[in-house]
């Protein structure tokens, strides 16, 4: 495994002191969907040089064709 980021529900991206609360660093309680975290993680990866033929994801990731397309 090469990429690893927390996922955020939006209630708790919405709630800056509940964020504050938990020692969120600033800058990363955007809220984001989790296809776009992968795909987030998949440029970082190839960025960095990473070379791969294939991502696993679960069936939730399938119903987003822009994860799809990578």
């Amino acid at each position: 495994m090469v990429g690893f980021r927390l996922f955020l529900p939006e209630r708790w991206t919405s709630d800056p002191t509940r964020l504050a609360r938990t020692g969120m660093p600033d800058g990363h309680g955007d809220y984001r969907t989790k296809p776009e975290i992968a795909l987030a993680e998949i440029d970082r990866a190839r960025t960095a040089g990473l070379r791969f033929g294939c991502a696993l994801a679960d069936a939730d990731y399938g119903l987003s064709a822009p994860f799809r397309q990578v």
